[in-house]
């Protein structure tokens, strides 16, 4: 938020979106994955910049994007918001670089209608691992640093058709 040249923050007014955001798999947020275990994605959208693209740094070209920001839509009208996240098709590999390959991957999500299979810490400084596929086969691990849960209801036309 912009202090428009004020030294001191003004209180009551604070960037209520970052304050949603978990950065850490707490006991509350396990029962929460917990309850989303076996959900298909039905529906992505990603984002052409990243919250953790630096803002005084020069635009990140596609072609070397690792890190992107997107929203999972979940059977059950449930919703992942993802934040500076990497996908790895093979956990043993380097994420996936680059705007388009990022899209072909992670695309698959909603293609394949992958469900979440597993979940965990992404590392000792917390963010979160989400494995997606199909029964015990794992195609596709996102990673990121923060991420929201909210619900998303679906389109009226979709409702009628």
């Amino acid at each position: 938020m912009s202090k428009n040249g004020m030294e001191e923050e003004i209180e009551g007014f604070e960037d209520s979106a970052e304050e949603d955001l978990y950065t850490e798999l707490d006991d509350d947020r396990r029962a929460e994955f917990s309850e989303m275990l076996g959900l298909k994605v039905l529906g992505i959208e990603l984002w052409e910049e990243s919250l953790g693209d630096e803002e005084e740094a020069e635009p990140v070209k596609p072609a070397e994007r690792i890190f992107f920001d997107c929203d999972l839509y979940l059977d059950d009208n449930q919703a992942l918001e993802l934040y500076v996240t990497t996908a790895y098709p093979d956990p043993e590999k380097d994420p996936v670089v680059g705007m388009d390959a990022i899209f072909d991957v992670v695309g698959k999500l909603a293609d394949d209608k992958l469900e979440l299979v597993d979940f965990g810490e992404a590392d000792e400084e917390g963010g979160l691992a989400l494995a997606f596929g199909h029964g015990d086969e794992v195609s596709l691990v996102l990673v990121c640093s923060a991420w929201m849960t909210s619900e998303w209801e679906p389109e009226e036309d979709a409702e009628e058709a």
